[in-house]
């Protein structure tokens, strides 16, 4: 009897793994991206390499870039619409794509760096670079801020509540730094947002968004332990959308 209840609960412990990992495959895939964001046009020229998803103006070409970092596990496309927008305004930006989605270990976040450097390299043309990141991805850009800030002008922080110690402390920084964060985000709550704030520039510029949560600073489903947003991911996009317009608008002068 003993063995039958065990092997039950083994039973129960891989279904309920099982189904945990399915779900959240499932939910970190981009949905409701329209497909022309991802799509080449005579504004913006798209495309797809296996360490990045690129847009670049084709006309009105600014001479400020953006690299921007997904938070953990999410499709990259998520942001597409997000950084069509960016590049709308005449800002190239690359989406770097995190080996396993995560890179959780320094070797992949090494990989990141390198690829990062890279983008930078093949683009001489910008003389100016913002680094940003959304969850996972802005503590990866944090710590890159921290210790390669020579090679950037700006950095936006989106969903996080990173750096948070006292080793990538970024407050005698000279980036422009911009903090954005939502009310009903689970996942990076504002309290946690302001406590670390400490180690971010006296002239960070913070960016609140009320009723916004964390999964809708992308396109994809929803996430275990988020808040309800109050508003709409589309109202949420297009806020987060104007704030980073802000910051590189002060950046390319």
């Amino acid at each position: 009897m003993a063995r039958r209840i065990i092997k039950i609960i083994r039973v129960v412990w891989v279904t309920a793994g099982l189904s945990f990992f399915l779900w959240m495959a499932y939910s970190t895939q981009s949905r409701g991206v329209p497909d022309a964001v991802l799509q080449s046009d005579p504004v913006i020229a798209v495309s797809e390499s296996s360490q990045s998803i690129d847009f670049s103006p084709v006309e009105n070409r600014r001479s400020t870039g953006v690299v921007f970092y997904p938070g953990a596990l999410i499709d990259p496309k998520a942001y597409a619409p997000m950084a069509h927008r960016l590049a709308e305004a005449g800002f190239p930006i690359h989406i770097v794509k995190l080996p396993l989605r995560s890179a959780i270990f320094p070797g992949q976040e090494a990989t990141v760096l390198e690829n990062t450097r890279r983008i930078i390299e093949a683009d001489p043309s910008v003389q100016r670079w913002v680094l940003g990141g959304h969850s996972r991805g802005a503590a990866i850009a944090s710590r890159f801020a921290h210790d390669t800030g020579d090679l950037f002008a700006g950095l936006v922080l989106i969903g996080t509540s990173h750096p948070k110690e006292a080793a990538f402390d970024l407050s005698d920084s000279d980036l422009l730094v911009m903090k954005i964060y939502a009310t009903k985000d689970g996942l990076a709550s504002v309290p946690e947002v302001k406590e670390t704030s400490k180690f971010l520039p006296a002239d960070t510029l913070w960016v609140e968004i009320a009723g916004g949560n964390h999964a809708q600073f992308g396109y994809y489903g929803t996430q275990l332990g988020d808040g309800q947003a109050d508003i709409s991911r589309e109202k949420q996009q297009e806020m987060t959308v104007s704030a980073f317009l802000s910051l590189l608008d002060a950046i390319d002068k």
